[in-house]
């Protein structure tokens, strides 16, 4: 499920070049370009939340009732496809994007819920989304997501997205993972997960529910965050000045923490039912 975010353009101005608007997805990561006999599909790919969405060049125009629109704009048959049921934070990402292509194209936008084509207002947009979400929901249920406190989901999110920037502030000498929710697929129990390999300095992510613990035979099990802080939170520190709840396991400390390896064995959960399940499945409602 999608909003279309149609793309209009000031039939004064010259025609839109949209050789410049594909020279400008090329210069983005994760976006790539696919051509059929109808449209020019430009697809964005996202390992790390594990999502997609794409914006469409067509031959001919997919607005609805068109005629009744302000005719001083021409519909540049281009439009971003925008998913609903994500988290605020991706789609303030995607809005980010849109609103550079709107400013560097001379682009106006509009909607079906519009009364005609407007400037592009993030704001506005972001109030479109949230609406639409919502009447979704109510629609047609949450599917296979999963709600999430918005504030938490938020600085997961923004760590998920800083895990690149982290190693390399951290020289590479620590590690950070990407977090993963798992849900319980008998009890519907989930959380955000993070694996550590004992003995090794790492950053720990905010508002864990559960750690992967890998041992030397780098055989994992699974322990709650809870219990998992109690036995080894005396040799972390936390992490200030960026994210609320990171926490950092020095390469000092690190070699001491291998011996709570057993004292987390003792408090390890079964973890046959648990599944991965995509960040992107996780929103703030």
């Amino acid at each position: 499920m999608a909003i279309n975010i149609h793309f209009f353009r000031d039939s004064s101005l010259e025609k839109l070049d949209f050789s410049k608007v594909l020279e400008f997805f090329d210069n983005y990561p994760n976006f790539k370009t696919y051509y059929t006999d109808d449209e020019v599909q430009i697809d964005y790919r996202d390992d790390d939340f594990k999502f997609s969405y794409r914006y469409l060049i067509t031959k001919k125009s997919r607005v609805n009732n068109i005629y009744k629109l302000n005719p001083s704009y021409l519909n540049v048959n281009f439009y971003l496809e925008l998913p609903v049921l994500i988290p605020s934070f991706l789609v303030k990402e995607i809005l980010t994007i849109t609103q550079k292509i709107c400013k560097l194209f001379d682009l106006e936008i509009y909607n079906d819920s519009f009364n005609d084509v407007q400037p592009f207002n993030l704001a506005d947009v972001v109030v479109l989304f949230e609406d639409s979400r919502k009447q979704t929901i109510e629609d047609y249920g949450m599917q296979d997501k999963l709600p999430f406190q918005k504030d938490k989901l938020d600085e997961v999110c923004r760590y998920q997205r800083s895990v690149e920037s982290l190693r390399e502030y951290y020289h590479n000498e620590v590690e950070v993972n990407v977090v993963e929710p798992i849900l319980d697929k008998i009890t519907n129990e989930y959380g955000i997960s993070t694996t550590w390999t004992v003995g090794t300095p790492m950053v720990f992510p905010p508002h864990l529910s559960y750690v992967y613990i890998k041992d030397e035979q780098n055989l994992p099990f699974l322990v709650r965050s809870a219990d998992f802080f109690s036995i080894v939170g005396k040799y972390l520190i936390e992490i200030v000045n960026f994210l609320p709840d990171m926490y950092i396991l020095k390469a000092k400390q690190a070699k001491s923490a291998r011996k709570t390896l057993n004292k987390l064995r003792k408090v390890a959960i079964i973890d046959q039912n648990f599944k991965s399940i995509r960040l992107s499945n996780l929103l703030d409602v």
